[in-house]
């Protein structure tokens, strides 16, 4: 069993809270990248933000990197500022903060060769018990709840990869918190994240 988490404070938080509370268009979502420090610099010094994949924003890669998985970028094709309305250009869109990992490999050295260095990581408890996993899941949702009071009936909106979620709607937008299985890995391992998507 081994653990890896990016310690979540109420800052981080506030963060994809801020993110929930603006209109799906890409000038304001990438605007508020680009405060948050969640960007690139392009060759012509412009900011660059990958959507549709995930996406690096702390640490070295491979040593004790971070990132956010982002969905299809907001908004219309129409322009910059444009927000939609359409589903079609809703279904897809979100940004998700993984936070904690957790693994379980029957043969961890095995594991560690297959997904890279997860368990040398300096962040990694390599004894962590399930039992911590789910403390950041409960930890996070005290600060969420601390934020946005109480989430809604269970049921009401549910990613298809999430085993847990607690759900809160903020504007336009659902802020989820979810445990799951993260599946940029195929599966090697769970992860506890905050969602902000937008209702469709």
């Amino acid at each position: 069993m081994a653990m890896t988490v990016r310690p979540l404070d109420g800052g981080l938080v506030d963060r994809m809270i801020e993110l929930a509370d603006l209109p799906w268009s890409l000038e304001a979502y990438e605007d508020a990248f680009v405060r948050n420090g969640w960007h690139a610099t392009g060759e012509d010094g412009e900011a660059v933000i990958g959507w549709y994949e995930p996406w690096p924003i702390a640490g070295e890669e491979g040593v004790d990197d971070w990132w956010l998985v982002l969905g299809e970028w907001p908004g219309c094709r129409d322009g910059r500022e444009v927000v939609c309305e359409h589903a079609e250009c809703r279904t897809d869109c979100s940004v998700l903060m993984p936070f904690a990992y957790f693994a379980d490999p029957d043969d961890p050295e095995e594991w560690e060769r297959e997904q890279g260095p997860f368990l040398g990581r300096p962040d990694c408890r390599p004894d962590a018990p399930r039992e911590d996993f789910q403390a950041e899941y409960e930890r996070a949702a005290r600060l969420l709840r601390e934020r946005l009071g109480e989430p809604l009936p269970e049921g009401i909106v549910k990613p298809d990869d999430a085993d847990q979620c607690l759900v809160w709607e903020r504007g336009g937008s659902w802020v989820i918190l979810l445990m799951g299985t993260e599946w940029i890995s195929y599966g090697a391992y769970d992860q506890v994240a905050i969602e902000v998507r937008p209702k469709i």
